[in-house]
Parts: structure tokens; C-alpha cells; sequence
């Protein structure tokens, strides 16, 4: 997935807090509805594409009559693959057509318009794919594909991307998004990075056959027809789904514990070792939470400004930027909290309140 993230298009500002949702039936597919210039399209033309998104983002902020937060959709896809990120994972869209839609279904809009560009490229198509992907496996979409006219009186998405929709929201390579549905078989078709190693379907490499390979010995490869290989197969997650049983992992479904897409922990108890470059450095001592008190000073609390500056979570601030300091302040936890909210394992009760795992997964 190529992933453009807001600070590298130059996204501004939400203008209001973003509505955090946990989960969604799915995702719609959404195009502009108005005139897309064909040359965005040329080869060389993907220094524009950022430069598109924000002028998307300034007509949606301009629109007074719908008040618009920010950017409408959630991510959008140029014509060359890129998936830009809009709103992001667990926002609420706002271009589905009402609340109930906003809140049932992301929304990702692709660079293709009502004339000029209507007709999206075979990059873009995977691009879309990718996307679907990242909101199914970071922001817990659910299997549901739709086009944006399957919710809402409209012509959006166009009948070329809405034919696309309708045959299944494939690859041109004629393969699913990861994660859904496919043949009546639920199988996870997510990957994950771990040490800077790509896992789960699609992945390819000398690591995927030693995986494979490290299956087979442990007597985990009844699901191989041809012996491991080096490309991440439904057999690959499914004989690691067998190996994550047996180590009492539950649940089967994609993004559960069981699914066959390793973790960190079931890959190191199958090879005895986490292949790769480490990525991450350890996190210090946790302070405990006497260290955050609204109003109080702590040194902790500049060590976790710094966690928040590196990973921009920065929106709240008292004058022209958040300045890191030692005072936990009412814009320290507000940007707390929206780092929590970004993190599944933490936005059950985001607060903005740092206990121990937010502390973690902040700062390692």
C-alpha cells in the first residue's frame, strides 16, 4: 500500500474534533462528481495528485452550506495508486449523505470526476483495494463494498467505478480485498509488518518460505498442496491459524487472535526469533498516573509531549503550536486522547489519561 499521510499532502487543520467510530458495516465508493483533468492520469502527472487533495479539501471547507469539519471522505485514491489519507481510521465520514449513512459506512472517493477523468486506472483500482484494506485491518470495516448511489439518490460513484463495485471491487489481477468474504470462506487476507517484514497474503520473500517451512516441521502444513514457497498463500494463514490454535489463541475470523495473520508473540514461538530490523526502541519506566493530574507539573509529562510531537498528535494547543512541557494541561489529554482513540487496543477508554499500555504504545 503507498500511503500518503496527511502532513506529507499538506492537509490543514480539522476545523472541528472529528467524530470517533469504532467500527463500520463496510466502506462506500465515492468519485467527485465533477470535471477531473485526464493529464492527472499521465505517467508523470503524480507530483499533482497532492496538490488535488487539497484543493478537494479546500472546497469542502469552504462549503458553508454543509459546514464541513474537514475533507468529506475518509481516504482518497489518485489515479496512480496512491491512497491519500482524508479523515483517517475511526472518523466519521461526512459524505455519505446523512448521519445513519455517515456513521454506517467509510466513505473512499477516488480522483476520477462526472467528465475529463471518468474512467479509473488499473493502479487506481488497486489503490482502492489497498484502501479497503487498510480501514478493514486499522479501523475495523466491515465485509460491505457499496457504491455511495447504493445508500443515498445520487449518481456518485459514476458508472464505470459503480460497474467496478457491483463485479466484486476486484484487483485488475481479479483478486478480493483482504479480509472479506471470498468463495464463502472467511479467510484473513490482511498483512502486518513486523521488524520491518511483511506477513499475511501477498507478502512474498525468503521469510514467507521459512515460515512455511518452520509450519511443516512442527507438523502444521495440512493446508499445502505444492509444499511453502515464498508468497504469503490462504494456505500459509490457514496452516498458522492451526499452529496459533495450538497455542491456545481463539477466534478464526479476520483480526482475531487465531486468524492465521501472525502477531509478534506466535511468530517468535513458531521460529524462536523475530526475523528483521527492530523498528521500535523500548518504552521508560512508567511514571504511574499520580505523574498526570489536569493543572499539575511532572516531569513525565514532557517525555510523553515528545511521544506526541514525533507521532503528530499536536491538534490542541494554546497558542500558534503545542509546545511540549512539563504541565499536563486540559490540550495535553485532549491530544492524549485522540492518540488513543488511533489505537484500537486503547480506544475503548480513551480518556486521555495515560495508564500504562497508552504509555507504551505512545513512546516505544
Amino acid at each position: 500500500m503507498k500511503l500518503v499521510n496527511r502532513a506529507q499532502w499538506g492537509a490543514k487543520p480539522s476545523r472541528y474534533d472529528l467524530v470517533y467510530i469504532a467500527s463500520t458495516n463496510g466502506v462506500k465508493i465515492h468519485y467527485e462528481g465533477a470535471y477531473v483533468a485526464k493529464s492527472l492520469a499521465d505517467p508523470d502527472a503524480h507530483s499533482a495528485c497532492a496538490g488535488h487533495m487539497r484543493d478537494i479539501q479546500a472546497s469542502h471547507l469552504a462549503n458553508a452550506k454543509e459546514d464541513y469539519s474537514d475533507i468529506a471522505y475518509n481516504a482518497v485514491v489518485c489515479p496512480h495508486g496512491y491512497v491519500f489519507e482524508g479523515r483517517g481510521l475511526h472518523r466519521k465520514t461526512a459524505a455519505n449523505g446523512n448521519q445513519p449513512l455517515n456513521v454506517k459506512d467509510y466513505a473512499v472517493c477516488a480522483m476520477v470526476g462526472s467528465s475529463g477523468l471518468v474512467k479509473p486506472t488499473d493502479a487506481q483500482l488497486g489503490g482502492l483495494v489497498d484502501a479497503i484494506e487498510w480501514l478493514r485491518s486499522g479501523g475495523a470495516a466491515g465485509d460491505e463494498v457499496l457504491g455511495h448511489r447504493d445508500g443515498y439518490a445520487t449518481q456518485c460513484p459514476g458508472d464505470p467505478l459503480y460497474a467496478w463495485v457491483q463485479a466484486g471491487a476486484h484487483r485488475p489481477d481479479g483478486t478480493s480485498p483482504q479480509g472479506g468474504t471470498t468463495g464463502g470462506t472467511t479467510i484473513a487476507r490482511y498483512q502486518v509488518v513486523i521488524n520491518g517484514l511483511t506477513y499475511g497474503y501477498g507478502a512474498t520473500g525468503a521469510h514467507v518460505t521459512a515460515v512455511g517451512k518452520a509450519l511443516v516441521a512442527k507438523g502444521f502444513g495440512r493446508h499445502y498442496s505444492v509444499g511453502p514457497g515464498p508468497e504469503w498463500s490462504d494456505a500459509d494463514t490457514e496452516n498458522f491459524s492451526d499452529f496459533q490454535v495450538s497455542l491456545g489463541f481463539t477466534g478464526t475470523g479476520p483480526h482475531e487472535d487465531a486468524d492465521g495473520v501472525p502477531g509478534s508473540v506466535s511468530l517468535q514461538r513458531l521460529l524462536g526469533t523475530l526475523p528483521g530490523k527492530a523498528t521500535t526502541s523500548a518504552a521508560p519506566l512508567y511514571p504511574g498516573r499520580s505523574a498526570f493530574v489536569l493543572g499539575k507539573s511532572n516531569p513525565a509529562v514532557t517525555t510523553l509531549d515528545g511521544g506526541l510531537v514525533r507521532r503528530g498528535f499536536t491538534k490542541h494547543h494554546a497558542s500558534t503550536k503545542y509546545t511540549p512541557g512539563p504541565l499536563f494541561s486540559e490540550n495535553t489529554r485532549l491530544n492524549v486522547r485522540d492518540f488513543q482513540r488511533s489505537v484500537p487496543a486503547l480506544a475503548g477508554a480513551a480518556d486521555g489519561y495515560p495508564g500504562p499500555l497508552t504509555w507504551r504504545l505512545l513512546l516505544s
